[in-house]
């Protein structure tokens, strides 16, 4: 029997030695995820913007296809990164705000294709998002869902839980639930488990944005985006606590006689970096908890008197907080 390759207009090259030498032992999904590679330079070029199209080919969880691209790469089958290429080769990336802006457009006869041959959908358009949002869902709502489904690849679970979480939020809207489904595929929260993980992430974050509001006596005025990314630091990159960040509060108050974002920062900038963790080791930091020593008070101090540290760090603090 003889076999004949139908290329037509498009030619797949496969490097044949690296591949027949791992053959034997290669999966299914490796293989799959190896000739989508051969066959699609754009995601050779830029996996993070091609990686809904890919989910879509392939019919794999992006989870799936990283660990495919983890072992062939470990196999020496491919090479990632830009080994190898000129620094005046290297291009930036474009900038990509949403996989979105390449989602498949699905006529209705599509839509209705892909709802008959999955139960799961069926069901959650017609049980489960109903008994959530508490009527039935209109034809540009199914086709969302569809989208979410079939293009994204999500799991009828996670819809369901996107779908109540913005419910929970006061948002219902199908645009808002599509943008915020969009928005955690591209920050790869995707399952179940990974949804349910942000969800309590975000309660977790909004009571201490609460505790600051109420420290910083805010009232009801909205935090903008520094501040936000101000928060944010503390709590997840510093990974401090409240009782810590009350105490840069004081400090704050004692140096400055009013609150201020930036000054805390300064301060829980510096904590961070010298390891600071816990209370004790800020009363053990005598360079930061001493006393602020007043303006009137300096001028009076004579010049043949000692160097005070206390006097120079605070002073290194204020002037770091000013540059900002």
């Amino acid at each position: 029997m003889k076999i004949k390759l139908n290329y037509n207009d498009k030619i797949l090259n496969v490097p044949a030695e690296a591949v027949l030498n791992d053959l034997s032992d290669m999966t299914a999904e490796e293989l799959r995820v190896l000739l989508y590679l051969c066959a699609e330079p754009g995601f050779r070029g830029d996996t993070e913007s091609g990686k809904a199209y890919a989910i879509k080919t392939l019919d794999m969880q992006w989870a799936e296809i990283e660990h495919a691209l983890s072992s062939l790469t470990a196999r020496g089958v491919i090479t990632s990164g830009l080994e190898g290429v000129a620094e005046h080769e290297q291009k930036p990336k474009k900038a990509k705000a949403s996989v979105k802006a390449d989602c498949t457009l699905y006529s209705k006869d599509e839509t209705a294709g892909i709802i008959e041959r999955n139960n799961d959908l069926h069901r959650i358009i017609h049980i489960d998002v109903p008994r959530i949002i508490g009527k039935a869902v209109g034809q540009n709502e199914t086709m969302i869902l569809v989208s979410l489904y079939d293009y994204l690849r999500l799991s009828a679970e996670s819809i369901v839980k996107i779908i109540e979480y913005c419910c929970e939020k006061g948002s219902p809207s199908f645009r808002i639930i599509e943008r915020t489904a969009y928005s955690m595929f591209d920050n790869n929260i995707t399952t179940p488990d990974e949804i349910d993980a942000f969800i309590e992430h975000e309660k977790q974050m909004n009571s201490k944005i609460g505790q600051i509001r109420n420290l910083f006596g805010l009232g009801t005025r909205a935090l903008v985006t520094k501040e936000k990314n101000y928060i944010s630091a503390w709590f997840d990159t510093y990974g401090y606590d409240m009782d810590i960040i009350e105490r840069a509060y004081e400090l704050t108050i004692n140096s400055i006689n009013k609150p201020s974002f930036d000054y805390i920062n300064s301060i829980l900038k510096r904590w961070f970096e010298k390891g600071v963790k816990t209370q004790e080791d800020i009363d053990n930091d005598q360079l930061l908890t001493k006393p602020a020593v007043s303006d009137r008070h300096k001028k009076n101090r004579k010049k043949a008197e000692s160097f005070d540290a206390d006097e120079f760090v605070e002073a290194a603090i204020k002037r770091s907080y000013s540059e900002q």
